[in-house]
């Protein structure tokens, strides 16, 4: 990424958004942003585009951070909920602790697999195509993947019970006849 760049001020995660890489340029922290088509430079950091995305879709970080332990438990590196579409959730999780000014965040759904370089360091391959080096092991953003899944799982069948708050075995139990 060219560092002489201009850099926008602002961003909200979506679902186009991939990754979330700090990058320190002049002694401050930025934040690449890596979307689906395209990278660019912001002027906040990682973790302030993670709160003010919560804010944004109508959440707090504390509130994702309360609602991943409820469903997943607690975890150290809890990854997020950030918003859904159409029961669609977006999960971000970190690499590192959520406040490390060396934390990236990764979108759960844009993940393809990870693989070691000859230097035996992680690289997490999109499904874009795009491959990002992390510097955590691979069997981190495995436990970090996992963990994404499980709490995505838990929103899909919390939402499931909203949609659908009584089964046909609720209201009609097979041993019962109706009368008609």
């Amino acid at each position: 990424m060219d560092k002489n760049c201009s850099a926008a001020s602002n961003y909200l995660v979506s679902f186009n958004t991939i990754a979330l890489v700090p990058i320190r340029i002049e002694n401050k922290l930025y934040t690449r942003v890596l979307e689906n088509h395209t990278e660019f430079l912001v002027k906040m950091k990682p973790s302030s585009i993670i709160k003010k995305s919560l804010i944004f879709y109508g959440n707090t970080f504390k509130q994702a951070t309360f609602f991943s332990r409820e469903a997943i438990g607690r975890v150290h590196k809890t990854p997020l909920l950030i918003s859904r579409d159409y029961g669609v959730p977006l999960v971000m999780f970190p690499t590192l602790s959520a406040e490390s000014e060396g934390n990236i965040w990764i979108s759960f759904s844009a993940v393809k697999w990870f693989s070691l370089d000859s230097h035996k360091q992680c690289l997490v391959h999109f499904t874009n195509s795009i491959v990002l080096p992390v510097n955590v092991s691979r069997s981190t953003m495995y436990r970090q993947y996992s963990l994404s899944h499980f709490l995505a799982d838990e929103f899909q069948n919390r939402s499931n019970k909203i949609d659908h708050p009584f089964s046909q075995s609720i209201l009609m139990s097979p041993n019962k006849k109706t009368k008609r």
